[in-house]
């Protein structure tokens, strides 16, 4: 997700440079991204196991963010893990579109990634896997 985000970053920073402060604020590149940032940084935070995250089925561990601010067919995926060492919750996709039944919707993708063993299983894995993936370039 990180380089996601950071190419998201970037291209909202560019747009700062070339547009108009009021067509800055209305550009749909500029609101995805803050709607990512206030999901990231407030409402997943607030309370990652409210019922309005929550999943069923294979995808119980994992929470999603929906509408919120998002665009209607973006889903922000996450995991919370909550130990005694550590609480700690791990962005991991973006999924855009949501179109239910169709074989590229998103929730059909994130299932598929889930089952492949994508994201891995414990949080330590995860955060090495991060790790080195945020080294890889793209």
């Amino acid at each position: 997700m990180s380089n996601r985000n950071q190419k998201l970053f970037e291209r909202v920073s560019r747009l700062l440079e070339q547009l108009p402060k009021a067509e800055y604020k209305t550009h749909a590149t500029v609101k995805l991204f803050a709607a990512i940032t206030v999901a990231i940084e407030t409402k997943i935070p607030s309370d990652p196991s409210a019922s309005y995250f929550a999943l069923t089925g294979a995808l119980k561990r994992y929470g999603r963010v929906k509408k919120m601010g998002l665009p209607e067919r973006y889903r922000l995926f996450f995991r919370a893990f909550d130990t005694e060492q550590l609480k700690a919750i791990v962005i991991l996709w973006l999924g855009f579109p949501r179109k239910e039944g169709a074989k590229d919707d998103c929730y059909q993708v994130f299932t598929k990634m889930v089952e492949r063993g994508t994201f891995p299983d414990s949080l330590d894995e995860l955060l090495a896997d991060c790790e080195v993936t945020e080294d890889e370039p793209e």
